[in-house]
């Protein structure tokens, strides 16, 4: 039984999301459509914490599919330090070694301020990290999660949002949009988004891993608070010739904290933390010039901010500023979820959590989430496990996150902790690459004791 309507919906909102294009009111025609799945899970999100639930789920033999808003898989080149255990978690799925091909290898971080480097922190010599991190592109991860999901037949619905989700004692239904593309107008031809298909589907259970902007946990009803002060940074990615000694670089100063990432193709990423107001002057909005980073866009820098910033904070680089990929500020907030579930319905990654960036913890651990969390569905659908086992999930965390977020406290120090990391101890925790399972060696490394 179909029948189609149209209508117009949306306001403009220029620069906005969600179903404006260029801030302009979409058409959306809508053909609606019953029909049943046969997953037993649906995982709304196809970015890494998505697709790594899916893998977990599908080498199970659990049947699952995933829907995802956008058209494709990510199409851009931000890169990604991936923490030493989750790069262990790809290699045992066999994909470790493709991964390894795009990337950078990183062993070691080294923590400096205006002078140079003050403390080393050699990653290959705390249990279980050998190799340090890997920086890669997040497209080349992605495509490289997508494959033996794509090899495998698990469905992949790309333009496809969640509308509506209702649980029950056995499962939980979802209703989904489909998206196209049209163009309209006569004298100027305008992108706008249709919803050219409504569909219902039935699973067992249903993960959100669709981001910071969740609509899984917004219709689940779940409060998602800040817990920490937002940061801004001044990032600048471009080629240059500077000798990193595959090391990444932590800058403190009295401006905030900042990081110096090398990158594949020997360029390299600078973030500088600023102040809002502070970025104003540099912005130039009047040149319309855009950086497009996922479905984000950011206004771009002038190069003379980037030259400053290395002149105030960090004379020690003397890389030369080649050709620049994108140069744009970024807010990072630090939230996390009242509840990381509900009884059919489940949240991993940023749909549960936001962090500070510098050490890549969200993401890293928001992959590992999603193989933790797919193990589990898993041994509950084959009733290998009860309900408990998700409730355990819930609380273990929430006490994760608390503690990584800072919320319990901070790395102390002791008396034989270096100086330099005794000044900025408030700030370390956030900088490291860790998970509260590695957090006691990560602490033993850096000589500080972990928050009580």
């Amino acid at each position: 039984m179909r029948r189609r309507k149209s209508l117009r919906r949306g306001r403009c909102n220029p620069g906005g999301h969600g179903n404006t294009v260029d801030g302009c009111k979409p058409l959306i025609t809508i053909l609606l459509v019953k029909g049943t799945n046969d997953s037993k899970v649906i995982v709304a999100g196809a970015g890494p914490v998505g697709l790594a639930t899916a893998i977990t789920l599908n080498r199970r033999g659990i049947p699952v599919e995933i829907i995802e808003r956008d058209d494709r898989a990510g199409t851009h080149s931000y890169a990604l330090a991936l923490h030493p255990a989750t790069v262990g978690l790809l290699q045992e799925w066999e994909i470790g070694d493709t991964l390894r091909a795009g990337g950078i290898s990183l062993p070691r971080v080294a923590f400096m301020d205006k002078t140079g480097e003050r403390f080393d922190l050699k990653l290959e010599e705390i249990p279980e990290n050998e190799g340090g991190l890997l920086v890669v592109g997040q497209d080349h991860l992605e495509e490289t999660l997508i494959a033996p999901l794509l090899e495998a037949g698990v469905p992949i619905r790309w333009n496809h949002r969640l509308a509506s989700l209702k649980q029950d004692a056995s499962g939980v239904d979802v209703g989904l949009e489909r998206l196209s593309e049209s163009m309209s107008g006569y004298a100027m031809a305008r992108l706008e988004w249709q919803v050219d298909r409504e569909l219902s589907r039935r699973a067992e259970y249903l993960v959100g891993a669709d981001g910071h902007f969740s609509m899984v946990r917004r219709k689940l009803g779940i409060e998602f608070p800040k817990v920490a002060s937002t940061q801004s940074f001044a990032v600048f990615e471009f080629k240059t010739d500077f000798k990193h000694d595959n090391k990444a670089r932590v800058l403190f100063g009295r401006n905030g904290t900042n990081v110096l990432w090398p990158l594949p193709g020997g360029y390299c990423r600078w973030g500088f933390e600023i102040d809002e107001s502070e970025a104003e002057h540099y912005s130039r909005e009047k040149d319309r010039l855009f950086v497009q980073v996922g479905s984000h866009g950011y206004h771009a820098l002038e190069e003379g901010m980037l030259e400053e910033m290395i002149a105030e904070r960090a004379p020690w680089f003397d890389g030369s500023i080649g050709h620049f990929r994108w140069r744009m500020i970024v807010r990072f907030e630090r939230r996390l979820a009242e509840t990381f579930g509900k009884e059919r319905v489940w949240l991993a990654g940023d749909a549960g959590h936001l962090a500070a960036p510098i050490g890549m913890q969200s993401m890293n651990i928001g992959i590992r989430e999603g193989h933790q969390l797919g193990t589990i569905l898993a041994d509950v659908i084959e009733g290998k496990a009860s309900g408990e086992k998700l409730e355990a999930y819930r609380l273990d965390r929430e006490r994760e996150w608390r503690t990584l977020l800072g919320m319990e406290g901070e790395l102390g120090s002791l008396e034989s902790t270096d100086p330099f990391l005794a000044e900025h101890a408030d700030k370390l925790l956030e900088c490291v690459p860790t998970s509260l399972e590695s957090l006691p060696a990560y602490a033993a490394a850096l000589g500080m004791a972990i928050p009580s």
